[in-house]
């Protein structure tokens, strides 16, 4: 069951960033009023099936999330997009970084109300679970909903495949999640540990 709700979510983050970024050039859809995005200047998502969405990650440049549909995850943390054995390398250098932090949190758990409350309880602050906005977010989402997506079963199996590694190092950061009855036990942040903040100025 685990593994299915992880595959579930590579998937389902590589087919939204298609959504957001792949299918249409963003650059259009917020700048060029003449622009009508249809199926016909739609970029195929058959084709969003490499390390950089539409081509493969370079090895001599620092990786970027943009634009990205296999592994990007491990690319992110790694910060190679190109490998010479199945990804087991940038997985590992991914991995021990990942493990360097002292907490981790998972962006899909946010959904998650008492998951969203703890991490706020944490900070001391509110808002984490607020929508925000992002470049492009409400022009891309107006295309999408004018030109509904329709992903076929063998484009999404093909795209669990190749994120393949990315879904483990997804499993092995998540795996203390515990099931779906979960008291989350975050600790609240101690003021008192932190440096003395008497002539800080904050900016807005």
């Amino acid at each position: 069951m685990v593994l299915s709700l992880t595959i579930f979510i590579q998937v389902e983050r590589s087919i939204s960033h298609f959504k957001y970024e792949g299918r249409w050039d963003c650059q259009q859809l917020v700048k060029n009023d003449s622009f009508v995005p249809t199926e016909y200047n739609a970029k195929p998502f058959e084709a969003w099936r490499e390390t950089k969405g539409f081509v493969k990650s370079p090895c001599d440049e620092p990786f970027s999330f943009t634009g990205c549909a296999v592994n990007c995850y491990i690319q992110t943390f790694a910060g190679e997009g190109c490998t010479s054995n199945e990804w087991q390398s940038e997985y590992e250098l991914a991995l021990n970084r990942l493990m360097r932090y002292n907490l981790i949190f998972v962006y899909e758990m946010f959904k998650d109300e008492g998951y969203a409350q703890a991490i706020e309880d944490f900070f001391g602050v509110e808002g984490f679970n607020q929508a925000s906005d992002m470049f492009c977010g409400w022009q891309a989402h107006e295309a999408n909903k004018k030109v509904p997506l329709v992903v076929g079963f063998d484009h999404v199996m093909r795209l669990s495949k190749l994120n393949q590694m990315d879904t483990k190092l997804f499993k092995e950061a998540t795996d203390c999640w515990g099931g779906d009855e979960v008291e989350y036990s975050f600790p609240k942040a101690n003021a008192n540990r932190f440096a003395a903040q008497q002539n800080r100025t904050v900016v807005e």
